[in-house]
């Protein structure tokens, strides 16, 4: 337990605070050894060149010369004494280039146990959970905000739109900020993630529109990092098959969020206002805060070794004692820094077609998303005449749709595709699993939009939702791992940039869709033709996955960001 408690963000703290003497590491420790370093790659330290620690004393040059010629029996005064004397050089910078202790270091987060695994993955869906929920539990106070502000509908939806615009921009800077060693995840985590909670309580209580709109975008800037990084902290732990089945697993929790959030946000809309809506986001995010101060652990491996380098150089007094990570971020300059957070997920985003016209698919599926927090007041609340929380309850069907859509995932996973990968099948493969739920989408709004009446009973639409969240679920997941295999130098760019794409679709869309589905719509049919015009759009976007299963490849091969 100490080792999951230790790495914690609190714990970091309070090692720090404490100069070291609390939760102390083995480096920290009287007459800690210094053993040799492992390398993933063998390219760093040759076979050839490995010198048993006890021909080597007090890290001397010298001693690393005469163990090497002990070591190839070569005469010290040999025509191959500067061949020796680079050799030495070179085994002496691999010997304080900082790694693993062996191919079973405990802190790798690959060699973590099942039961640790198992509680990051679990922490990130809660961290994640914590802030979507925070996305859709404002939809309930709509008309509550509208009277007390005397505004517009529209207006009084704009605080939850620039909520989901905050999360879209900011992953342009956390995303990278998150892989610098010396930052890791945490401490993009925790800060932000405190300030998040802290931002409830003025949204809470503040006295005018245009406070809570500035407030909600800002508290969307800071919910960003779990949205942008989840998938990556998951990915640190897992590797292997088991990243295919543990990142899909996170992406439930993504839905669980906003189809929760409408649910929470109406009961206490309901029995008392919308202001506690922000009171109870601000209770679930400081006892999920709680639970991941001290059991959190940080997972990225490049800012665990850079730790270690530093507590080595500390222990040791040797300054040269560093990571290739580190080595790599010293010649990495604020202006590239720059360019790799802003620029290139821009780059990536509109002017690869594949990315773009991939982007453009889940954007339309977020999108749709959102526009249900209209849909489904003008349905169950004008058609079915359900109060507030049982209208909250008819979110339910979108739960059960996202865990069907992850056991049919699964099965997709182990039977079809990754059966394909390892007999390195290209990644283009993936796209027929999304066939079906690409022809299952448009059938879904033509089911829900054509079965909201009173004549059907209200369970059809519902199922209708859960369909659509199937197939939804299908090509994200389709998308996120074709991305991730074909673009994986530039991960963290292509993922921020689809991130801001699809925020962007997901906050415009609510701001018309009530005015959509009413001048379309009918009093029998409210949502019908409506969603028959999105039916219509999704039908069209079936023919990108067809398409890339053809073409993709080729885009691939002419560009010089993808594999």
């Amino acid at each position: 337990m100490l080792d999951i408690v230790r790495s914690s963000w609190g714990a970091e703290l309070i090692h720090f605070l404490s100069k070291g003497r609390f939760f102390q590491y083995p480096e920290q420790q009287p007459g800690f050894i210094v053993p040799p370093f492992w390398h993933a790659s063998s390219t760093l330290v040759p076979d050839d060149a490995i010198i048993p620690l006890a021909d080597i004393n007090n890290n001397n040059l010298l001693d690393i010369e005469k163990a090497l010629h002990k070591k190839n029996q070569v005469p010290e005064d040999s025509s191959a004494d500067s061949a020796v004397k680079s050799s030495a050089t070179s085994i002496c910078r691999q010997k304080h280039l900082v790694d693993w202790y062996g191919p079973n270091d405990p802190e790798n987060p690959h060699n973590w146990s099942k039961f640790k695994k198992g509680l990051v993955l679990t922490q990130v869906c809660l961290l994640s959970f914590a802030i979507y929920v925070g996305s859709a539990i404002y939809a309930p106070g709509v008309e509550q905000i509208t009277q007390q502000f005397h505004v517009g509908e529209v207006v009084a939806i704009l605080p939850m739109s620039l909520f989901v615009v905050g999360y879209g921009i900011s992953p342009m800077v956390f995303a990278p900020l998150s892989e610098v060693p010396a930052v890791g995840r945490n401490w993009v985590y925790m800060p932000s993630f405190l300030l998040y909670v802290i931002l409830q309580v003025p949204t809470a209580l503040v006295n005018n529109i245009a406070g809570l709109v500035i407030l909600r975008f800002i508290t969307g800037l800071v919910a960003a990092p779990p949205l942008a990084n989840g998938a990556a902290s998951v990915g640190d732990v897992f590797n292997g098959h088991g990243v295919s089945y543990a990142i899909p697993l996170w992406a439930v929790a993504t839905v669980f969020g906003p189809s929760m959030g409408p649910l929470i946000g109406s009961v206490f809309t309901q029995v008392l206002n919308w202001r506690y809506t922000f009171w109870a986001l601000s209770w679930i995010g400081a006892v999920s805060f709680l639970f991941l101060l001290f059991l959190f652990p940080e997972t990225n491996s490049d800012t665990i070794l850079s730790r270690r380098a530093r507590r080595l150089r500390i222990a040791t007094g040797d300054n040269s004692y560093s990571t290739i990570a580190e080595r790599e971020m010293g010649s990495f300059t604020l202006s590239e820094f720059a360019k790799e957070s802003l620029t290139r997920p821009l780059v990536i985003a509109f002017l690869e077609p594949g990315v773009f016209f991939l982007n453009t698919y889940t954007a339309l599926v977020y999108a749709v998303v959102y526009t249900f927090f209209e849909a489904f007041p003008l349905v169950f609340g004008g058609v079915y005449g359900f109060n507030l929380i049982e209208t909250g309850l008819t979110y339910s069907g979108i739960c059960a749709g996202v865990l069907v859509g992850y056991v049919f995932y699964a099965a997709a996973l182990k039977y079809y595709f990754l059966p394909h990968t390892d007999a390195d099948g290209p990644p283009e493969l993936i796209f027929y699993v999304s066939l079906y739920a690409a022809f299952l989408m448009p059938v879904s709004l033509i089911i829900i939009g054509w079965t909201s009446t009173v004549s059907v009973h209200w369970i059809v639409p519902i199922i209708g939702t859960g369909l659509f969240i199937i197939s939804g679920f299908h090509i994200f997941q389709v998308v996120f791992t074709y991305l991730g295999l074909s673009y994986p130098r530039y991960l963290a760019s292509t993922f921020a940039g689809n991130d801001l794409y699809r925020s962007i679709f997901a906050a415009a869309f609510p701001l018309f869709a009530r005015a959509m589905f009413v001048k379309l719509g009918s009093e029998k049919f409210p949502v019908a033709w409506g969603n028959t015009l999105l039916a219509g759009i999704s039908a069209l976007m079936i023919l990108i996955p067809v398409m890339l299963l053809h073409l993709g490849a080729r885009l691939r091969a002419v560009s010089k960001y993808a594999n």
